[in-house]
């Protein structure tokens, strides 16, 4: 960074927030639908709620999870808002959310997950599929669907889920916002076991499908003339992909699938990428992909907009290309700050002080955690308790976080968090001193698939790994975002009260305009005759010393004892000088050595020991 950067001061937190108001007031007056880039802590879902106040205008939110529905509920009730929190199947049917037993609501959800049937549809269909009506409909209707039984219109704001954006009566004469991206949400994946049994058992339904079982299909889709054949009987047959909620119904091995007609009809009309994934465009403009490992298939169902009066995506660190799919090529684009503001915004506005402590991208999303290094973690998470005075709060991989606790490290760390359950959270806010382990990365696949909804193949280029991983440049936009993005997310989780932070990063995957205020040059792990050093010097109890009397107390010989001080007065821990024809040791910063290992830090103008 270039003192001229420097110099730069970023917007304030009054200004920022300014910025957004006005830019969410400007993107409900777009006929498109607008994605606002607003950094974490500026008050983007407040300034929604703000906006509904000061217009009077007929809002319906979209978020993660229950408890950003009671903030949300929280600021209209402030603003005396009329609200309303849309229903959950999972929460407010008795069946499902357990209170007739556990027995009973894993035999729904089961059912609900592997039939594609929807709530209506099970409720419906009680009798046909567990011989009985569900115990939510012994004394009348469920709570459910009681729950969604009003009108919309009689609401300033309606707050709900994602997922609730499928149903048009939620969005239709409203303005709708998107609060972060709904990842997966609107995606349908189905793994290749279910594909198989579902489509298997839908051309067994439909003897007049000219294909009589799924290789059949399969390999057909490529003869030109089978392909338009199945093609016509889709467009005779059922044009419009119907659910097929006989079939999943009536079917008594339980392999019918609602969404059969659909998962069919992509395999049929699949067309190959370069990559090998298969692309499908959908007849309602859907598109879906087939990954050609396992042959398990993606659809993406985007949100049923049209009826909205206009549409605010907020995300704090957006990845347009993923937003295009969902909310439309026409998509707006409107960054709240320049790199150069985010920088100062970052380390002025908000006081964060960010130290990256490798050059490695560390991707530590696997589940087996194969690239997690507990041991050598452990010497940074200790070092840094020691350096701050304070055990830091940890965010990483929930496959690290795993790892971090069979090593017994949770006595190093204060609290612990995982990537996937960050999104609008403030546990961390008025957290001071934090550490980002490890970035995400959930494969190539991931990127792939990202790549191929949009129609576009992708590979990574040969040879290219850790952060030098090259994808192209529509993939390794998609990668950032996967990467990067969620790093920069997690290290923003920290002093989100606009009192500070200092947060070591341990990945070098942070967008490029972060400036790092120091670097760890070593992360060195003892090995066990360092250890055995350690120990008797602390068991002499004195701040002078000769190597004969560490080397009377240890298993290594006294050319290793020697080897081992020098490190250690390398380090700053201790000084030596010669005397008669030794060495004498003294105590430097004995108290502040970890039993661990050792962290080097770097400022800008220098090193520092720790």
């Amino acid at each position: 960074m270039t003192s001229r950067q420097k110099s730069e001061r970023g917007p304030s937190v009054e200004m920022a927030r300014r910025r957004v108001a006005q830019a969410i007031d400007d993107g409900f007056n777009e006929k498109r639908p607008v994605l606002i880039e607003a950094l974490p802590s500026i008050g983007k879902s407040r300034g929604i709620i703000e906006w509904a106040a000061e217009t009077g205008s007929s809002l319906t939110v979209f978020t993660a999870r229950h408890e950003l529905f009671d903030q949300y509920a929280g600021w209209c009730e402030n603003r005396d808002l009329h609200h309303r929190k849309l229903p959950s199947f999972h929460n407010d049917c008795e069946t499902a959310n357990g209170k007739y037993g556990d027995d009973w609501a894993e035999e729904l959800k089961t059912r609900y997950r592997n039939s594609g049937l929807l709530p209506g549809e099970l409720h419906k269909q009680a009798k046909e599929l567990f011989g009985e009506s569900l115990p939510c409909q012994q004394e009348g209707d469920c709570s459910y669907f009681t729950a969604r039984a009003f009108d919309p219109a009689e609401y300033d704001v309606l707050i709900g889920h994602y997922r609730h954006a499928h149903v048009p009566e939620r969005v239709r004469g409203r303005y709708v916002a998107f609060d972060e991206f709904p990842e997966g949400e609107f995606l349908s994946k189905y793994p290749p076991g279910m594909v198989s049994k579902a489509v298997s058992t839908y051309l067994d339904r439909h003897d007049n499908l000219p294909f009589s079982y799924l290789k059949d299909l399969k390999q057909s889709r490529r003869n030109p003339q089978r392909k338009l054949e199945g093609i016509e009987w889709f467009n005779r047959q059922n044009p419009d992909l119907k659910r097929d909620v006989i079939g999943a119904v009536d079917h008594a091995s339980g392999n019918g699938h609602s969404e059969a007609p659909v998962m069919t009809y992509v395999i049929l009309v699949a067309e190959d990428l370069e990559n090998r994934w298969e692309f499908s465009q959908l007849p309602d403009g859907r598109t879906a992909v087939i990954n050609p490992k396992d042959e398990s298939l993606t659809i993406l169902n985007p949100p049923a907009l049209s009826g909205a009066k206009s549409v605010v995506a907020l995300d704090g660190t957006p990845t347009v290309e993923k937003w295009r799919l969902m909310l439309g090529d026409d998509l707006l684009y409107h960054p709240i700050l320049s790199d150069k503001e985010k920088t100062s915004y970052l380390r002025d506005t908000l006081g964060i002080r960010v130290i990256q402590t490798t050059d490695a991208s560390n991707h530590y999303s696997g589940r087996s955690g194969i690239s997690v290094t507990p041991e050598l973690d452990s010497v940074l998470f200790e070092s840094v308790g020691n350096r701050e005075n304070s055990k830091p709060a940890l965010i990483t991989s929930q496959s690290a976080k795993r790892k971090y606790e069979e090593h017994g490290l949770s006595e190093l760390i204060q609290d612990t968090e995982h990537y996937g359950n960050l999104k609008g959270s403030n546990k961390f806010g008025t957290t001071r001193v934090g550490i980002v382990a490890g970035s995400t990365h959930y494969g190539d696949d991931y990127i792939k698939k990202w790549a191929a909804l949009d129609g576009r193949s992708i590979s990574r280029v040969e040879s290219t790994k850790g952060m030098d991983q090259d994808f192209g440049a529509y993939g390794n936009r998609i990668l950032h975002g996967m990467r990067e993005k969620e790093v920069l997310q997690a290290m923003m989780r920290f002093g989100r009260d606009a009192g500070g932070a200092t947060v070591y990063v341990h990945t070098a995957a942070l967008p490029e305009w972060v400036e790092r205020d120091e670097y760890v040059e070593e992360i060195r792990l003892w090995a066990d005759g360092m250890k055995e050093v350690l120990d008797a010097i602390s068991a002499l109890g004195k701040s002078e010393w000769r190597t004969k009397h560490i080397a009377e107390q240890v298993s290594v010989s006294s050319q290793q004892v020697r080897d081992h001080l020098h490190s250690l007065t390398d380090f700053g821990y201790i000084s030596c000088r010669s005397e008669g024809r030794g060495y004498m040791w003294s105590d430097r910063n004995i108290k502040n050595i970890s039993k661990r290992g050792h962290v080097q830090f770097t400022h800008k103008t220098g090193t520092v020991q720790l």
